[in-house]
């Protein structure tokens, strides 16, 4: 009995998995695919994920963690995509396989960040999302441009979406995994904790119901979490940056600021699988993406 745990426990693998690509090509979506739960932010914008947030898979002699990075953005201009691009270095020196994510339904040119993927040593794989979207040929061609850049990698064609080919991916990555025991305790599917996903939740919200550069330069603070009732209580702090936005965000008569507390406590309610009191307020922080002091006491990685 002792010397099959033994045996178990040595043959176990674990290890760190980032996911790189451009904003919007589906990193949040595949993440939450792999692990089965709705907790990455998504939304049909760019930029909806923020910070280096960790989502991990757990079955019985394997655990990947996942780093859901910020989408690469060529010329950052605001602390807070400094920020971001930092994540997604950082990332780069604690993985033991990296993920490159290509969006087979976009024509954007790849390049910049293909070289930067091509000049990393870690173990490497390349994923072709929403193959559910193109055709065959589509396909082939994409495959035929990788193999020229790249020798004896794997090209796995998948639909983070609908889950196809998902679980070719996760086969092929644990080939690569070392063998360790698990970094987590097997029973959680990320580091952060409820409040920072109820935070994300109702930015994420805003990303789906305003336009323009409304989501773009709004964060979410959680002032008050009360989990361990029913209802949950959630009060939130909406940040703006102009007093402009803080009207839209409002609406007239408040309506759309009520929209997005109904759009919001909805899934919260589902995340957390109680009822939820949401208390929304907004308030104008001028200039919050460049300052560094401010952006460090949101989590955020500022150098």
């Amino acid at each position: 009995m002792y010397i099959c745990i033994v045996i178990l426990n040595f043959m176990h693998k674990a290890g760190f998995v980032s996911i790189l690509g451009y904003p919007n090509v589906g990193k949040s979506t595949l993440v939450n695919t792999i692990i089965g739960e709705q907790l990455m932010p998504v939304s049909p914008k760019a930029q909806t994920t923020r910070q280096r947030v960790l989502g991990i898979y757990n079955d019985d002699d394997t655990q990947i963690i996942f780093s859901d990075l910020p989408g690469w953005i060529i010329k950052p201009q605001h602390e807070l995509h400094k920020s971001m691009l930092q994540d997604i270095k950082s990332a780069f020196d604690d993985s033991d396989i990296l993920i490159y994510l290509y969006d087979l339904s976009s024509n954007k040119e790849n390049k910049e960040l293909l070289d930067i993927f091509s000049d990393l040593s870690i173990p490497k794989i390349i994923t072709l999302n929403k193959a559910d979207l193109v055709n065959e040929e589509k396909i082939l061609i994409t495959e035929n441009f990788l193999k020229e850049k790249f020798q004896n990698i794997d090209i796995i064609p998948i639909s983070a979406l609908n889950g196809y080919n998902v679980d070719l991916l996760i086969k092929t990555i644990k080939n690569y995994l070392p063998i360790h025991p698990p970094y987590y305790d097997k029973d959680i599917l990320s580091d952060r904790y409820l409040r920072y996903f109820a935070s994300e939740i109702i930015r994420e919200q805003i990303y789906y119901l305003y336009k323009e550069e409304i989501p773009y330069e709004t964060e979410v603070i959680i002032n008050n979490f009360k989990e361990d009732q029913d209802p949950v209580y959630i009060e939130a702090e909406v940040w703006v940056m102009r007093e402009s936005q803080k009207k839209i965000i409002i609406g007239k008569n408040g309506e759309m600021i009520k929209q997005l507390g109904i759009n919001a406590r909805l899934k919260l309610e589902k995340l957390l699988d109680k009822h939820v009191f949401l208390q929304l307020y907004v308030k104008v922080k001028p200039n919050w993406r460049n300052n560094k002091n401010i952006l460090k006491s949101l989590g955020y990685n500022v150098k």
